[in-house]
């Protein structure tokens, strides 16, 4: 049946009447932007553009004394220093090319509208109050300054209480360990164990927590280096073995021989991953005993090798519902197990995270009363691949066991410690005289540049913050001197350790770095191979090959 006009008619009234109605502004211009039909909408959210559009203004002139008129009544707002007409011409131009602008009002509002060419030239516009969605940004962008700021200052603080618990700490690890180099008795001996054992407890606690923070906050790097993965792993025995025999279990490690000796891997996180594997096997188990049993398979890259390390232990067990919580933060598998066996219920959990940043994974079957078998895989660099028979790992783990074994690199040579703390300066020389080095000391900066200045010294140990002149300070004047000793190494000693600062030292200058509390071996390592290899130190001024530009560089750096 066909409609006549007066239908079409009304029927084109009640369009216009619902477009009145809508809570969208809708405007419909004629193909040179004059005002064709406006919505009460559309006039609420720019009054005084559609009038002037009514009165049979240009789109410039109505863009330009609608801007005007907006910015002169909004509060606290200085006209004379703003140039309106060049922000009215940019708004005009979004609108001549069917853009978005967004505005807002001199009630506060903020508005959307966006300009659409139609198919017979003439020109829709629609315009919606977008305030809410504003204000839920601007809570949202507050909400990340905010989380922001406190992440910020979680990490200052974390590094700060690191810092300063590292200090007692060494004094009390550095005291033991030079303690147990002594001859005492059998109760004296037990006592300056359990101070060892009891400190390194806490010094895992707070490697743990410093470590969760780095991964949350995506600063913990994976830094893989060619090394040898047989020895690194035949080291887990030579460690674990006292442990273990204490409890009257038995410890294995074997590597098939399939294993490449020589392989890129992050050394300290694998041997993190493994260290606490191994620990929680011993810790649980009774009965038995531990082996730990390296195969590798392929990986998806040629020049990869996927390494699989597994621990299985004789232990307590656990159950299926045990396992699904087993590598959440701070969760053990039950309550009793903190009371009867300690630990935080961290270390499973990083060593996963740890595991997922090295491409690989922790993952475990058990049995209650049975024990556990846990799974490391971590992928690793092809750097030489060597065949290997199947081997029971186990010897030496490759550090110097007395100083003996360094004298050739440091008898009769001169150490200076500068540090602020009389006790760390102790420590320091209770570690450094038994290698064979003489030892100077300093308590500041200023004290340590006297000392060079007088003294011949083969290397500085250098705390990094000290009053009046902190250590990069101190490094800046000895490598921009244009002395004899420009070039001396020099070795951060320092609490700071969290993620970059050994990265950060290094590319002031220093040779190496190390961390408090001291290991022994670690300072041993240290000291040696900055003794016995040139490229770690700068350039000397006396040698001829002094160059401006790098003391200069470094000075930069420092500042």
């Amino acid at each position: 049946m066909a409609t006549n006009k007066k239908e079409i008619s009304l029927t084109l009234d009640q369009m216009l009447d619902a477009v009145s109605h809508i809570d969208n502004g809708f405007a419909l211009h004629a193909p040179d932007f004059s005002l064709l039909y406006v919505n009460d909408t559309a006039r609420r959210h720019f009054p005084v553009f559609y009038r002037m559009l009514e009165e049979g203004q240009s789109l410039e002139d109505a863009m330009y004394n609608s801007a005007r008129t907006t910015l002169e009544e909004t509060p606290g707002f200085d006209i004379e220093k703003f140039d309106i007409g060049a922000f009215s011409s940019r708004l005009v131009e979004q609108v001549r090319n069917f853009g978005t602008i967004d505005v807002d009002t001199v009630e506060g509002h903020s508005i959307k509208a966006t300009f659409s060419k139609m198919p017979d030239g003439s020109v829709l516009c629609i315009s919606s109050d977008i305030t809410d969605v504003r204000d839920h940004e601007r809570e949202l962008r507050h909400a990340k300054r905010t989380a922001l700021a406190a992440s910020q200052a979680k990490s200052e603080f974390l590094a700060s209480m690191s810092h300063e618990i590292r200090t007692p700490l060494n004094g009390i690890l550095g005291m033991a360990q030079a303690l147990s180099h002594r001859e005492l008795r059998s109760d004296e001996r037990e006592m300056v164990n359990a101070i060892l054992d009891c400190s390194k407890s806490l010094m895992t606690l707070l490697n743990d927590i410093l470590d969760l923070s780095k991964i949350e906050a995506g600063k913990l790097e994976i830094s893989p280096i060619a090394g040898d993965f047989r020895h690194k792993l035949q080291r887990t025995e030579s460690f674990y073995r006292p442990k273990a025999e204490e409890k009257g279990l038995s410890l294995r490690v074997i590597v098939d021989k399939s294993v490449p000796s020589k392989l890129s891997f992050d050394p300290v996180r694998l041997r993190q991953c493994v260290d606490n594997l191994v620990s929680n096997a011993l810790k649980f188990t009774h009965e038995g005993g531990v082996i730990v049993a390296a195969t590798c398979e392929e990986s998806d890259s040629p020049d990869m090798t996927r390494l699989k390390i597994h621990v299985s232990d004789t232990g307590i067990g656990m159950t299926e519902e045990q396992i699904e919580n087993l590598f959440q933060n701070f969760h053990q598998a039950d309550r009793s197990t903190t009371r009867n066996y300690g630990g935080t219920g961290l270390g499973l959990a990083i060593s996963r995270k740890l595991a997922r940043a090295m491409g690989g994974d922790i993952c475990v079957v058990s049995k209650p009363g049975k024990g556990s078998v846990f799974t490391l895989t971590v992928d690793a660099g092809l750097v030489q691949t060597r065949p290997v028979s199947l081997v029971a790992a186990g010897g030496d783990d490759g550090a110097p066991s007395s100083s003996a074994q360094s004298n050739g690199y440091m008898n009769g040579k001169t150490a200076l410690i500068v540090d602020d703390n009389h006790i760390n300066r102790r420590v320091a020389r209770l570690f450094v005289e038994p290698m064979g080095l003489n030892v100077l000391e300093a308590d500041g900066g200023m004290e340590a540049l006297h000392q060079l200045a007088s003294k011949h010294v083969d290397i500085v140990l250098l705390d990094i913050h000290m009053p009046h002149m902190d250590g990069p300070t101190t490094l800046n004047h000895i490598r921009s001197s244009g002395k004899p000793w420009a070039g001396v190494p020099v070795v951060a000693l320092t609490a700071d350790a969290m993620a970059g600062d050994r990265e950060r030292y290094i590319s002031l200058g220093m040779c190496d770095y190390v961390s408090k509390p001291i290991d022994e071996r670690q300072l041993m390592t240290v000291l040696r191979n900055c003794l016995s290899v040139d490229h770690c130190a700068a350039p000397s001024i006396d040698d001829g090959k002094a160059d401006p530009e790098f003391y200069a560089s470094k000075q930069q750096k420092m500042a």
